[in-house]
Order: C-alpha cells, then sequence, then structure tokens
C-alpha cells in the first residue's frame, strides 16, 4: 500500500487525521487512502445492487404467478389502497357529522353502521399467499369468506391449485410483511 514512502509512513499512519506526523508524504498517503476507500465503496455498492437484481431475477422466474397476472394484483392493490383512503375519510366525515349535528340539535343520533373490532382486525393482519384460494389482498379475502354467502361458492377471485409458501415477488403485498 505504501511503497516507495519513508519508512516511518506505517507507524505514524495513525497520527495523520490529526495533523501531528512528521510524515513529509503525509498528503499522498491521505490521498490514496481516500482513493482506495472510494474504490471500495463503490463495488460494495455495484455488488449489493447485483446481488439485489439476481434476487429478483429468481424470485420472478421461480414465482407460481405469470407476469401479467402480478400487474394486475399491483393496481388491484394500489386501487383498493387509494379506495380504501377515499372510503375511510368520506365515513369518518359522515361519523363526524353525525355525531356534530346529534350533539348540536341534542337529538339521539342516527343509526350509522361502521365495521365492528373483530372486523377491523381481520382486515389489518396479515396477507397470506396461498394458491387453493388466490384473493388479491386481506380485504379480498375478509369480502369473500366473511361476508359472502355460507358454502357459496364466489368466483371473482378463487382459484385450484396446492397450497404455496409466499413467493418473494408478492413482496408488494401489505409491504412485504407475511406470516410465515
Amino acid at each position: 500500500m505504501f511503497t516507495g514512502k519513508a519508512p516511518q509512513c506505517q507507524s505514524e499512519l495513525h497520527r495523520f487525521p490529526c495533523g501531528k506526523s512528521s510524515v513529509p508524504e503525509k498528503e499522498d498517503v491521505l490521498a490514496t487512502i481516500r482513493a482506495e476507500s472510494q474504490v471500495l465503496g463503490w463495488l460494495l455498492i455495484a455488488s449489493i445492487m447485483t446481488a439485489a437484481l439476481l434476487l429478483t431475477c429468481v424470485a420472478r422466474c421461480r414465482s407460481p404467478i405469470s407476469y401479467v397476472q402480478l400487474k394486475f394484483w399491483q393496481v388491484y392493490a394500489q386501487k383498493e389502497s387509494d379506495l380504501l383512503d377515499r372510503y375511510a375519510a368520506e365515513h369518518a366525515q359522515n361519523l363526524a357529522e353525525r355525531n356534530l349535528t346529534s350533539f348540536f340539535q341534542q337529538k339521539p343520533p342516527e343509526v350509522f353502521v361502521t365495521p365492528d373490532r373483530n372486523a377491523w382486525e381481520k382486515v389489518s393482519s396479515f396477507f397470506h399467499f396461498s394458491t387453493k384460494k388466490l384473493h388479491y389482498s386481506i380485504l379480498h379475502k375478509y369480502v369473500e369468506t366473511d361476508l359472502g354467502p355460507t358454502g357459496a361458492r364466489r368466483p371473482s377471485g378463487v382459484s385450484e391449485g396446492g397450497d404455496l409458501a409466499i413467493p418473494t415477488v408478492l413482496s408488494f403485498v401489505d409491504e412485504g410483511r407475511a406470516i410465515l
């Protein structure tokens, strides 16, 4: 590393940052160290990016879900999230208006239907991918199984097949959280 430099260079290396070294080539040595650290840093970044690319490619190649279905799933998840935000804001506003109207008019409140705590917990839980019953989100699963007629088959997202662990390619579902 320091070939051709003063012999005392290595022994006084720890004094370089403080400026207390008597080695005349101090700036050259510091420039070499900075350059080497830059090269190592860029190599580390490049290797991490390459590993991430390879893992993504392998995950997508091994996925039981086709590319077109995956794109649909991603669009569905985004639309459901957007609509949930909008519906929740509207529902909260309507409930607040009902409560304020009831308070200021001193009348009993009108009946207002809001999902119970158990329903909120079910749609807030982790989403577990299954190829037996393909649901595009935990809300989709709740609507199909808990709100659907008992024993009736609802075809909007159910497919047949064996159960499977959560594929890495589905990391966008519930922000990549999953129960294993």
